[in-house]
């Protein structure tokens, strides 16, 4: 580097904060519109090809299909005994395997690679019997390159690569029931082996993400690695302008079968009633803390559920709550649609210049009513039209009389709604509607980051190429 470049490198240092050198990590979200479940997109391998992975807020490893076409020149095997594979928990080793393979060679046959068990997320809200558990295969542990969109002023900004991310293998078979085209899965839950956490980890970026869920018949969300803010849509609204914060509460008791002796991996908030038109929706809410053993109890957020899911007996008073005030609005009950328990015909039922539903407002209040979750129409009812039916349907459904969790939070609920998890003071945000804004989730906009990210703007004006990382 010359004297000149130097010297402006060390003024740029010296004249800008220490933020400015951070990157943010940006990938786009879809709704997958048959199955209503969200994939983040990305770039893996080596070279990088585009790939589509299911969106888990509560898993603690990420895992992808090595069984199907996995051709890579960076991947690796996870050796046995290392730091890497302890984190994993799960304790497994063996020889070489088949897939992948081509590490499979000669000088690798004595050597103890590290194995573990990928689950579906679906595990986690059923009840098993810990010592008679119905495992899924021991797979391989790899690392291999992840690659995410990282801003340079442009609309698709710049790919920079994730080296050694770790994964566990899974068969093409075990991505049975997720959307459409996913070919693993991407862990954001609470966990030193998720996204959020390598990320963080390896750039000595903030302990911060957010994401904004997409509506299932509009473009893409967005989700950001490694920054606190400012969150810009189209048309220049910040929505980090309208959080509110209320603490992550944390599951003392793993959903999962294969690590329950550990603390829980994915995002619980400390919902203490429900309203709906400022009506209290009466419930047993000695149902919401955390049983000791098994884990059972409290208010979950989850990107894997479409909707959200309540105990039987709230789910029946939230239902008797709703019905009154929507019978105030005129709305006409008809025979419901599977797996809605509560729907109208659609002509009875109100809508706005979006086409969502005037419903009744949902409250989910926390901190003993210091912070409340306002959820109108566009996040508690559902259009339905299929088989000569038109219907808006509750969005919550029944969950059972005895769910792990009594209270989830689903998707629906969450959509155009910006959600930021700061797992540096362990607290939740979320933003008002975005649609209130005069915007939505599909509108994020990459270039908006070249005002947070100043070293751009430098290397435009000096006309200097170099890079960091």
């Amino acid at each position: 580097m010359s004297t000149p470049l130097l010297f402006f490198f060390f003024f740029f240092l010296t004249s800008f904060p220490l933020y400015s050198l951070q990157t943010a990590f940006i990938a786009s979200i879809y709704n997958d519109h048959n199955s209503r479940l969200y994939s983040i997109s990305v770039n893996l391998k080596t070279p990088l090809r585009p790939a589509s992975l299911h969106l888990d807020l509560g898993g603690a490893f990420s895992w992808i299909d090595c069984y199907k076409n996995y051709n890579s020149s960076s991947y690796q095997f996870v050796i046995n005994n290392t730091p890497l594979a302890d984190s994993f928990g799960q304790g497994i080793g063996s020889t070489c395997v088949e897939v992948p393979s081509s590490m499979c060679s000669n000088d690798t046959v004595n050597t103890i690679f590290s194995f573990g068990y990928p689950e579906k997320p679906s595990i986690r809200d059923q009840f098993v019997d810990y010592f008679h558990p119905e495992l899924t295969d021991s797979e391989s542990l790899i690392t291999d390159v992840l690659a995410l969109s990282t801003p340079d002023g442009s609309k698709s900004g710049l790919l920079r690569r994730t080296p050694e991310f770790p994964f566990a293998c899974v068969k093409t078979n075990f991505l049975r029931g997720l959307a459409k085209n996913v070919i693993g899965l991407a862990a954001l839950g609470r966990s030193n082996l998720s996204i959020p956490s390598v990320i963080s980890a390896k750039f000595n970026s903030p302990k911060f993400f957010a994401i904004c869920l997409p509506g299932a018949r509009s473009g893409p969300g967005v989700a950001i690695f490694g920054s606190k803010g400012p969150y810009r849509f189209s048309p220049n609204v910040d929505l980090s302008k309208s959080l509110t914060y209320t603490p992550l509460v944390f599951n003392p008791v793993s959903g999962s079968i294969y690590t329950y002796w550990l603390p829980s991996y994915e995002y619980y908030v400390g919902l203490s009633a429900i309203r709906i038109n400022g009506k209290v929706v009466p419930f047993n809410t000695s149902l919401l803390p955390f049983e000791s053993i098994h884990g059972r109890g409290g208010a979950k957020i989850s990107t894997s559920t479409n909707y959200g899911l309540l105990q039987s007996s709230i789910y029946r008073a939230f239902a008797t709550v709703f019905m009154k005030e929507a019978a105030v609005l005129n709305f006409k009950l008809i025979n419901a649609v599977e797996p809605f328990g509560v729907c109208y015909a659609a002509k009875s039922v109100g809508v706005t210049a979006e086409g969502h539903a005037k419903a009744p407002v949902v409250d989910l209040v926390m901190e003993k009513g210091k912070v409340v979750w306002k959820l109108g129409g566009r996040n508690t009812m559902v259009r339905i039209k299929k088989k000569g039916v038109d219907a808006w349907c509750l969005g919550f459904i029944n969950g059972g009389e005895f769910p792990r969790t009594p209270i989830v939070i689903g998707g629906l609920q969450m959509e155009d709604h910006l959600l930021q998890f700061d797992l540096e003071k362990f607290r939740f945000g979320f933003s008002s509607s975005a649609l209130t804004e005069g915007t939505s989730c599909s509108k994020f906009q990459l270039q908006f980051y070249q005002q947070q990210f100043p070293l751009n703007n430098f290397r435009e004006k000096f006309g200097l190429n170099f890079k960091f990382g």
